[in-house]
C-alpha cells in the first residue's frame, strides 16, 4: 500500500494551450514530518524570501490558461526542482535557504530517515507527475517559471549585483545560444524578448535594475532542464523564466501588466512552430527523472 500523503504534493491544472507550466518554488504548505524539527529562530518571513514570491500572482489564472503544475511545499522544506540525491546544504531537502539562513535545529538538517520521507513522499510524486505530462500529447511546450529576488543572493555567483527584469534560461550562453538542439532555440528566445522589450512602457521600472533582459544570467536554468535526458525534452522547446520581485515590492501596480506580458509570452510560445516560427519537431520524449546532481554554478 502507498504512503498516504500529510500534505499532497502537487496540484495539476489542465490548461487550453498546448504549453506545460511548471511553478517548482510557489508553494505554501510545511510538511507534518519537518515541524517538530524547525529551528525557532527559522521565520515565516525566511521561508517566504526563500520561495518564489508572487509566483502565484504572476502565473496562475491567465487568460491564455496554460496547462499548471504547481508544487505546494514550501521550497524550503522540498525542491522539486534539484535530483533526489543532491544533499547539499541547498540541496533538494536543504539545511540553509538561499539566503544562508539556517532551517532546522541541527546543523545536518533533518534526520536521514525524516529527510527520505520527504523525497519519497513529497519530490518524487511531483517529479513523476511532470514526467508523465511530458509523455502527454497534449503537451507541446514547457516552461519552468520562477520569480527571483532584484539583487543577487549569498549564495549565487552574482553575490550583490543588480538582476534583470526578466531572465530566459535555455541552458545557454549569454547571447542565448543554447548547449544542444533539444533545448529551446535563440530564436524562440528572441522572439520572446520581443514582447517584453515592447511591453517595458506597460510598468513602472522607477528603481534600480540591469538590464530589462538577459539570456542565462543570473541563472541558466540548468537545474530544471537537466532533470532528464536532453533528448527526451526535444520537439518541446523548454526554457526557464525568471522576473524581478522588485517589480512587484516597489509597486503592486506592477501586477496586471506583468500578467499581461506573461500572457502574451505564453500565446507565442503556444504559436511557435505554427504560425511562422520554426517548425515544431515531432515529439518521441520518454522523459525519464535523472537523479544525479544538477550543475551546482545554477542556484536555482
Amino acid at each position: 500500500m502507498s504512503q498516504p500523503f500529510a500534505v499532497h504534493p502537487f496540484e495539476y491544472t489542465p490548461g487550453k494551450i498546448p504549453v506545460l507550466v511548471e511553478l517548482p518554488h510557489g508553494g505554501h504548505l510545511t510538511p507534518d514530518e519537518v515541524k517538530s524539527y524547525l529551528h525557532p529562530k527559522f521565520t515565516p518571513g525566511d521561508r517566504r524570501e526563500d520561495s518564489d514570491e508572487f509566483s502565484d500572482e504572476i502565473y496562475l489564472d491567465l487568460p491564455a490558461a496554460p496547462h499548471i503544475l504547481r508544487f505546494l511545499i514550501w521550497r524550503a522544506h522540498a525542491d522539486p526542482n534539484r535530483t533526489c540525491d543532491d544533499l547539499d546544504a541547498d540541496g533538494a531537502v536543504k539545511t540553509l535557504t538561499s539566503q544562508g539562513i539556517k532551517i532546522y535545529q541541527s546543523d545536518r538538517g533533518l534526520p536521514k530517515q525524516v529527510r527520505q520521507q520527504v523525497i519519497d513522499r513529497y519530490i518524487r510524486p511531483h517529479r513523476q507527475r511532470l514526467a508523465e505530462l511530458l509523455l502527454s500529447p497534449v503537451i507541446e511546450k514547457v516552461v519552468f517559471c520562477h520569480t527571483m529576488p532584484g539583487i543577487g543572493t549569498g549564495s549565487s555567483e552574482d553575490r550583490g549585483e543588480l538582476r534583470p527584469l526578466f531572465m530566459f534560461g535555455n541552458a545557454g550562453d549569454e547571447k542565448g545560444h543554447p548547449p544542444n538542439a533539444c533545448f529551446a532555440a535563440r530564436e524562440l528566445l528572441l522572439t520572446l524578448a520581443e514582447i517584453v522589450e515592447t511591453s517595458i512602457g506597460d510598468l513602472d521600472v522607477d528603481f534600480n535594475f540591469c538590464d530589462v533582459l538577459r539570456f542565462n544570467h543570473p541563472y541558466t536554468g540548468i537545474n530544471s532542464l537537466s532533470r532528464f535526458d536532453a533528448e527526451d525534452l526535444r520537439g518541446k522547446h523548454p526554457f526557464t523564466i525568471e522576473i524581478n520581485r522588485d517589480l512587484l515590492l516597489h509597486n503592486p501596480d506592477n501586477i496586471e501588466p506583468t500578467r499581461a506580458i506573461v500572457n502574451r509570452i505564453m500565446l507565442a510560445l503556444a504559436d511557435w512552430g505554427s504560425a511562422g516560427g520554426r517548425p515544431t519537431e515531432p515529439n518521441h520524449a520518454r522523459p525519464t527523472p535523472r537523479d544525479r546532481a544538477d550543475d551546482s554554478a545554477d542556484a536555482r
